[in-house]
């Protein structure tokens, strides 16, 4: 199959997303396997983390660039619908965000006058329920993950992790707009490993 559908996107740095997109045009379908069984080693240190989540985001964010210019041409449902999907995370709720944060940090200087303090404040406490809610209900899957200490830190998350996301969409999207107007190569990076002699288990590739 991966002949047919000629190979490798070498600009995609977030190639499963890509693949998948053409496999679903070339009016393939990809199913689900519920026997199957994977596991995913986590980055261990910030750096780590932040280089591979950079990868992702600019390898989604070239998918985007890709097929929103194309999208009359677009046989599959599904792949409109995965776009759709990636649009409203790196642009609509991406701009939300950043509206956000500015109308709260511009409020402290101006008075905006604004009307909808109450409704905000239960919008973004909505926000904090879901995602602290989505994040335990992934943990209950794994055995004796489901703790009083993970669950604090998954609150802590929504105030550090999700805001560092900000940072990083716009460090990830200054990369690959350098990469198109420089025309530049796509370097994959292969995300690093557990520590296979500290930890005492191979190294999952």
């Amino acid at each position: 199959m991966l002949k047919e559908l000629d190979g490798w996107d070498e600009k995609a740095l977030s190639e499963d997303t890509e693949l998948s997109f053409r496999v679903y045009e070339s009016g393939y379908h990809i199913r689900f396997f519920p026997e199957g069984v994977t596991w995913e080693q986590e980055p261990e240190t910030l750096k780590v983390w932040w280089k591979q989540r950079t990868r992702w985001a600019r390898g989604n964010l070239y998918v985007i660039g890709k097929y929103l210019f194309r999208v009359t041409e677009l046989k599959s449902k599904r792949v409109m619908l995965d776009l759709l999907y990636f649009i409203s995370i790196y642009l609509l709720f991406f701009a939300g965000i950043l509206l956000s944060h500015s109308l709260f940090v511009t409020s402290f200087v101006v008075d905006l006058n604004l009307t909808i303090g109450s409704v905000s404040f239960l919008l973004i406490f909505i926000g904090f329920l879901v995602f602290v809610t989505q994040v335990c209900l992934a943990l209950s899957l794994e055995q004796n993950q489901l703790t009083s200490k993970n669950v604090m830190t998954v609150a802590l998350m929504y105030i550090i992790y999700s805001q560092m996301w900000i940072f990083l969409v716009i460090y990830a999207s200054g990369l690959e707009i350098k990469r198109v107007m420089f025309k530049q190569e796509a370097r994959w990076y292969k995300t690093e490993r557990f520590n296979s002699k500290s930890k005492g288990q191979k190294e999952i590739d």
